[in-house]
């Protein structure tokens, strides 16, 4: 079964709905409307470069932010209710089973929040000014789910070996690690072909992967440069997540909507 993006056939249609995907650099136009004119706050369309990417996001979260600030603040809030309640903080006691829940209910609830970040982020891409409501909805979330199984598989299964005694078993778990930071580079779209354009899990995947690899060059410097940003928003006591989170979801949706050119249903 073929991917629904095929880089090497722009002209042509790429499953149901789909339109034409520029090539790269090229405006985005959809229903026959430039790109700059398809909602409130929307500027001149820009080539992508990661330095356009944050530029975009910034704008776009300077002119709203108090919904991201403030969503952005109960993920985190929620994320140390979780590692209280489950003995997270406790480094003496054997808290192995406690460390467990905590993972999963950590994964289930960052699969959440990155459901309606998704989709938060695509609507400021397509002019909108998302509002607290926005981020209470859940849209293809049985895909999604799946979808965030599948790439939370290699990560479960590298930490275990890292840590094991045995250095052959720490080897073979420091290269799963590579392998999943390879994997969820090709796969980083799929979540917004799942909630851009009503595919399935493994469509989403083969969809990511071949936009990925169309635009490597250009996506690997911007992922380095949002996991960058997101570090140096660690460093300010947390704090400054709450700014480069938003920015990281809405620069990571324009470079999607720009490097493939998929219109939104």
């Amino acid at each position: 079964m073929t991917s629904p993006y095929d880089p090497d056939r722009p002209g042509e249609q790429h499953g149901e709905g789909y339109e034409r995907y520029p090539s790269q650099g090229e405006p985005y136009y959809s229903q026959g409307e430039p790109y700059s004119g398809q909602g409130p706050g929307y500027e001149e369309p820009m080539g992508f470069t990661a330095s356009n990417a944050v530029t975009f996001a910034w704008r776009r979260f300077k002119a709203n932010p108090v919904p991201w600030v403030g969503v952005t603040a109960l993920f985190g809030i929620l994320l140390g209710v979780i590692t209280g309640a489950t003995g997270g903080f406790d480094t003496e006691a054997d808290t192995t089973g406690m460390l467990s829940l905590s993972a999963f209910l950590t994964w289930l609830l960052t699969t959440l929040f990155w459901n309606v970040f998704t989709q938060a982020g695509l609507a400021e891409v397509a002019g909108e000014r998302p509002n607290l409501n926005r981020f209470t909805t859940l849209k293809n979330f049985g895909p999604f789910l799946i979808a965030a199984v599948v790439l939370g598989v290699l990560g479960v299964i590298a930490q275990p070996l890292v840590g094991a005694g045995n250095l052959l078993l720490s080897l073979i778990g420091v290269i799963c690690a590579i392998a999943a930071l390879v994997v969820a580079f090709l796969l980083q779209w799929t979540y917004l072909f799942i909630i851009d354009r009503d595919m399935s899990a493994p469509d989403a995947m083969r969809a990511s992967v071949d936009g990925i690899r169309a635009n490597i060059g250009p996506m690997l410097l911007l992922t380095v440069t949002l996991a960058a940003i997101n570090v140096l928003g660690a460093l300010l006591c947390g704090l400054g997540l709450l700014v480069t989170i938003p920015l990281a979801v809405i620069a990571s949706a324009w470079a999607y909507r720009t490097l493939t050119g998929a219109t939104a249903k």
